[in-house]
Order: C-alpha cells, then sequence, then structure tokens
C-alpha cells in the first residue's frame, strides 16, 4: 500500500530521484503501479534488469530482509520501511552486511522527522523540561473495521510491529535515551478478528531512569478521541501532544506561565496527510543526502537495532509475563 499510495509518487515527483523499476509477486498491486515505469513480478529480476543505486524497501514485514539482502547483494543503498527486520538477529545481520559494503542503511522511522517529533527532540535536548522522570502514552484504535484485509488479523504481534514501533522509537529519539527492561500483560477480546494479543500494557525503564507507562489498543470502538495522547514529565515542566498520528500542536505547559506553549506554533502544515508527506520526504531527502553527500542518516539501521530490541523484549514480556531486559545494540553486534 505505501508503495503505491507513497513512495513511486515521491520518487517521480522528488527531485533528485529517478524510479527505474517496481516490483510485487502481485499482479494486481502491478497494474496499479505508476504509469510508465517498468514492473517486474521477481526482485532478483529488476536488480538485473534495471541495476539501481538504491533499494526502498516496503513489502509485507516477513519479506523486509530477504528483499534488504537482496538489495545489498546487488550493490545498492538500502532504505527500508520499519520494521528493519522481525528480529534484532536479523537487523544485525543486515547492518553488518551493509557496513561490510560501504552502503547506507536506513529505516523509515518517519514519527522522528514529523513535526511534532522533532519538537520533542529539541525540547528536551534543549532542557525545557529538565531531567525527564516518566512518560504516559496511550493508543486507542479501531483497527477492526470491516474492509480490512484478513491477513492483518493474522499477524503475530500486531500492535508491536505496526504501531508501538513508532512510538518506542520516538521515545529513544526525542528523550536520547535507550530502554533497559520491559515488563507488561497482552489480551484479546471474546468479539475481536485478531488471532493475536490487540490490547496490552507495559512498563518501561530507561538507561537513565526515565520511565513510560504505555497502552495500546486495535480493538477500541473509539471513533471521536484523538487516537494518540503522550505526556512526558520532567521537574521543569510537561510536554503534551494528543493526535491521530503524531500532528501538532505540541504543548509546553510549566508552572507560572500563563496558558501552555506551542512549540510547533510555526508549522503551517498540521493536518494528519500533511505530516505524513512532511516526515515521509524528510526521511527520503535525508536518505538521498547521505548516499550522496555523506550526511548521517537520522534513523540509520545501527541505531534501529535499539528500537527492534526492545520489541523483542515486548514480545518476550508479553508472552512470558515477567520483566525481560534490553538488549544494547552495541552487544546485538557483538553476538551476531
Amino acid at each position: 500500500m505505501r508503495s503505491r499510495s507513497v513512495w513511486q509518487r515521491h520518487l517521480i515527483e522528488q527531485d533528485g530521484f529517478e524510479l527505474v523499476g517496481v516490483q510485487d509477486p502481485s499482479e494486481e498491486s502491478l497494474a496499479e503501479a505508476a504509469e510508465g515505469v517498468p514492473t517486474f513480478a521477481e526482485l532478483d529480476a529488476m536488480l538485473d534488469a534495471t541495476r539501481p543505486d538504491a533499494l526502498l524497501v516496503c513489502p509485507i514485514i516477513a519479506a523486509h530482509v530477504s528483499a534488504a539482502e537482496a538489495g545489498l547483494a546487488a550493490g545498492c543503498h538500502v532504505l527500508v520501511e520499519k520494521p528493519l527486520a522481525v528480529s534484532t538477529a536479523d537487523g544485525a545481520r543486515l547492518v553488518e552486511q551493509a557496513e561490510a559494503k560501504r552502503l547506507r542503511l536506513g529505516v523509515v522511522q518517519n514519527w522522528r522527522t514529523k513535526s511534532v517529533g522533532q519538537a520533542l527532540h529539541r525540547a528536551v535536548a534543549g532542557g525545557a523540561i529538565g531531567e525527564v522522570s516518566h512518560v504516559f502514552f496511550r493508543y486507542l484504535r479501531d483497527r477492526e473495521l470491516p474492509h480490512l484485509p484478513d491477513y492483518l488479523f493474522e499477524e503475530e504481534n500486531p500492535i508491536l510491529y505496526a504501531m508501538s514501533i513508532h512510538h518506542f522509537d520516538l521515545f529513544r529519539y526525542a528523550l536520547g535515551q535507550d530502554f533497559v527492561s520491559v515488563q507488561g500483560h497482552a489480551t484479546t477480546p471474546a468479539w475481536s478478528r485478531y488471532r493475536h494479543a490487540s490490547v496490552l500494557q507495559l512498563w518501561m525503564e530507561m538507561e537513565r531512569g526515565a520511565v513510560v507507562s504505555y497502552a495500546a489498543t486495535f480493538s477500541s470502538r473509539n471513533a471521536h478521541l484523538p487516537l494518540e495522547s503522550l505526556q512526558i514529565e520532567g521537574e521543569k515542566g510537561t510536554l503534551h501532544n494528543e493526535s491521530q498520528y503524531c500532528e501538532p500542536p505540541l504543548l509546553l505547559s510549566r508552572r507560572g506561565d500563563d496558558e501552555p506553549i506551542d512549540l510547533t506554533k510555526d508549522v503551517g502544515a498540521r493536518d494528519q496527510r500533511s505530516q505524513y508527506e512532511l516526515g515521509d520526504i524528510a526521511i527520503l531527502e535525508n536518505f538521498r543526502l547521505s548516499v550522496v553527500n555523506g550526511e548521517p542518516l537520522i534513523a540509520d539501521a545501527r541505531d534501529n537495532l535499539g528500537t527492534l530490541a526492545v520489541i523483542d523484549a515486548a514480545r518476550e514480556c508479553l508472552r512470558s509475563g515477567e520483566a525481560v531486559a534490553v538488549a544494547r545494540p552495541d552487544a546485538i553486534l557483538e553476538r551476531s
């Protein structure tokens, strides 16, 4: 879906790119590919025929690693839709392959490049709320709509890989800390279409003492309230955002102020679609500049191992019911 509705269009419209091929095993999907662009049923055939400089990987989650490996083997720089991989072990293998060939390997973690993500990062790094103590986050989404395809309801850990990965990565990016432990529980309502847990609650601890209380569900009947509610509490104030998918405003509330301060007041593009466009284009342009000029990736794969490690730990704690330590990115690479 993201290939058809987002990436093909951006690669055609944005300066500095040329879309030379689209691959998908589905004939139906290829029929909807951008007009005039060569299409292929097999990835190796596309890579052989087009010899691209870069590959953008956005198939189903289970195919991310094999597609990224094929691109790296063909000498391509690779940008992968989240998640980079299903496990940190697979992600570490990709990082090692990319670094051995001196190729760029980036991840689409676009909550980092939306206006609120950028403002959160600046506010915390700039000391606007002082030392961060605790974070409250809840996500209430009705993802049980009749038109959605059946395969979504068969996936294991659907919330973790579809949405939590955005939220956990944003916490790491905004707070500048890695997680060290996760514990929690999950369930599925009797009436749910999901085969696996669609309601979860986590207690998450970070390396410098901040804690995150995280609650999320795909089995909400919420039709009117904002999906996301985020509060970051510090010694000097509170950062607050209520949104669908990390749109402005980001508010700073402090003792003594007459009203909260909108840290995103200068952002004109405040609706959901515009923020997705802004975030995706920023990721794409950052990737291009990294390939062409060597600029650092805003979400490079080595760093993203820290986000995958949180997903691994959350998945295990929900299975076992016990607290699970989160592996550090450097330790993951040493093990691999």
